[in-house]
């Protein structure tokens, strides 16, 4: 089950690069052996522990760099705040670790950080997104992230698809963040041409876990909205599928991007989340480790690798769902199927 999964992505990079298959950091047995034999280091700094694909990536990674004898210095998460992420990584700077893995939060804001652990000597792996003002391969190592584009596109049929024929708005982040604007630009590029389908409400959001009170005021102002797409699922569109419900609004169809637990409780009992875009965070861990893996003996490592889409709906839920979370689905969520 515990596979890597590149599938056929669409999009490019945050730099412009066309993604590169996992198969380009494949570690030799000669490769592995010596990195045993060293003592090498690493640190990962997220942008938010508390999801279940941070869960799953995490997974990945640190079952990846004990299979290659790599020590990890330590786990961050910056909780979405572009200024705790610039104290930590300035502190790692400091540190002597010898790699990097990390999601920057916001582009400009961490670059000088950033750049502070490159003068030092540690390779970076960055995840999703790059800093401002960085290049491959001087800066860092790689890029490893999920095809933003192809999920944004799945999101954006599917929701043009279910609706048919009405309106639609748009929950997205409002950061300079590759992901994030990767993903609506998918969900863009489907609705904006679509003849029965018209985008006509649009709000922004900074902090993830303060979506419920824009979303009700979205579907306050727009009361016979047909759709809607949140930038991702859990909790922005976990919320907004609450702020539904609680207006009486059942038939909303809400789509997003990513998958946890909760989402997949949402689509699973036909909820307002109708479909979501999904990654395969356990396996994109694993990539990132043997990217950084190759930059610590100097490999020469792609600068974007991405893998495929996972395109979830209530008729595949039960079927996909050992492909995110490597695990079969709990009782709580087949038993919606049973019903």
């Amino acid at each position: 089950m515990k596979t890597i999964l590149s599938g056929n992505p669409v999009g490019k990079g945050p730099k412009g690069a066309e993604p590169s298959p996992a198969e380009d950091v494949v570690l030799s047995q000669q490769d592995i052996e010596h990195l045993r034999a060293s003592d090498y280091t690493v640190a990962i700094v997220f942008h938010y522990l508390k999801t279940d694909y941070v869960r799953l990536q995490l997974d990945g990674l640190t079952t990846r760099f004990e299979d290659l004898g790599i020590s990890v210095e330590g786990i961050y998460g910056s909780e979405f705040d572009a200024s705790k992420q610039v104290d930590i990584i300035n502190r790692l700077a400091a540190k002597d670790v010898d790699a990097l893995v990390s999601i920057p939060i916001d582009q400009i804001a961490t670059a000088k950080a950033y750049r502070n652990v490159a003068a030092a000597g540690t390779k970076i792996v960055f995840i999703d997104n790059v800093p401002q003002g960085f290049e491959h391969p001087e800066d860092y190592a790689g890029t490893v992230s999920s095809d933003n584009q192809g999920l944004g596109i799945f999101a954006g049929r599917f929701l043009r698809d279910r609706v048919g024929s009405g309106t639609v708005g748009l929950i997205t982040f409002d950061a300079p963040f590759y992901v994030t604007s990767a993903r609506e630009q998918g969900v863009r590029d489907v609705l904006e041409p679509a003849e029965d389908v018209t985008v006509v409400a649009e709000e922004g959001f900074t902090d993830p876990d303060d979506v419920y009170d824009l979303a009700s005021d979205l579907l306050t102002t727009n009361p016979d909205l047909d759709g809607l797409f949140v930038s991702w699922g859990d909790p922005p569109g976990t919320q907004a599928a609450d702020a539904a419900l609680d207006r009486g609004m059942e038939d909303l169809v809400i789509t997003t991007t990513g998958l946890s637990t909760d989402t997949a409780a949402n689509i699973a009992m036909d909820g307002p989340i109708k479909a979501t875009g999904a990654q395969f965070p356990y396996q994109q861990g694993r990539i990132e480790a043997d990217m950084i893996a190759n930059s610590l003996l100097a490999n020469s490592t792609p600068p974007f690798i991405a893998s495929g889409v996972l395109p979830i709906h209530r008729g595949n839920l039960l079927d996909l769902y050992p492909t995110y979370f490597q695990t079969d689905p709990p009782e709580d969520i087949a038993a919606y199927f049973d019903q």
